[in-house]
């Protein structure tokens, strides 16, 4: 139906396939000074588009929405566990895990005018004398009232048993991080076991992925563990095929991310 003189919304044609060069009728500044106009279906997804803003945080700090902030995506990472050393010759450490992540659609109302924000750190890498370490959990919230909570990694074990004859010796991997308080709580990843194979063959375990990827790789044959690559990954273990200690690699800070909508 072509529209006319006291025609209805509901009694004109449907376009099923409009471009964005197709025209809408706005009304511009409807409680002040009203003005009937038109609108691009390009413009308004530019408008739609230029609405959202992002706040990253990789250390503590407060959230303050942005102006007219209605409703917020936060996803909440934990620091990855630190990877175990090759602490003896012929031995291999574990990977860390990865941190966990919790994610959330969250209002305006539920926020506030702000909201404290901690940020996991990283687990350090085992070294001899130093066990690997834990990474911290990343939350929205006080410590009283968090509103996500991401999990840190646990950290794989050191390897301090040489190898002698036999069978290969096995070193614990790190459990992943834990989620909660979450519309969707994701573990990290577990990290992977150490192997010693011979007097001059083996490998470090590979660190834990968090939910952004990037675990520490396990290196080769008489090589130090990597650092966790993306935010909330877990460190890498250590090979020593000889008296030289390899350390493990830490694992990565933890991040919340903050995609706003505003109105």
């Amino acid at each position: 139906m072509v529209a006319g003189p006291g025609s209805k919304i509901t009694e004109l044609t449907a376009n099923t396939a409009p471009l964005t060069t197709d025209l809408l009728v706005m009304v511009d500044d409807p409680t002040g000074t009203a003005l009937s106009q038109k609108i691009t279906i390009a413009n308004l997804l530019t408008l739609m588009v230029s609405n959202v803003v992002v706040q990253t945080f990789v250390a503590d700090g407060t959230y303050t929405p942005t102006a007219l902030m209605k409703k917020c995506l936060v996803i909440c990472v934990g620091g990855g566990g630190g990877g175990g050393g090759g602490l003896n010759t012929d031995s291999a450490g574990a990977g860390g895990g990865g941190g966990g992540t919790s994610i959330e659609l969250i209002s305006a109302a539920t926020i506030g005018a702000s909201k404290t924000v901690h940020v996991g750190a990283g687990g350090a890498g085992g070294a001899r004398g130093v066990a690997p370490a834990a990474g911290a959990a990343s939350h929205l919230g006080a410590d009283a009232s968090e509103l996500l909570i991401g999990g840190g990694g646990q950290p794989g074990a050191n390897g301090g048993t040489a190898w002698s004859s036999g069978d290969p010796i096995i070193t614990a991997g790190g459990a992943g991080g834990t989620a909660s308080a979450g519309d969707l709580n994701i573990a990290g990843q577990p990290g992977t076991r150490g192997y010693t194979w011979s007097g001059s063959n083996g490998r470090g375990g590979i660190g834990g992925l968090s939910f952004l990827g990037g675990s520490g790789l396990g290196p080769a044959v008489n090589t130090a563990g990597v650092i966790g690559g993306a935010y909330g990954a877990g460190g890498g273990g250590g090979h020593a095929s000889a008296v030289t200690d390899k350390n493990g690699g830490a694992g990565k800070i933890g991040v919340v991310y903050v995609i706003e909508f505003l109105g």
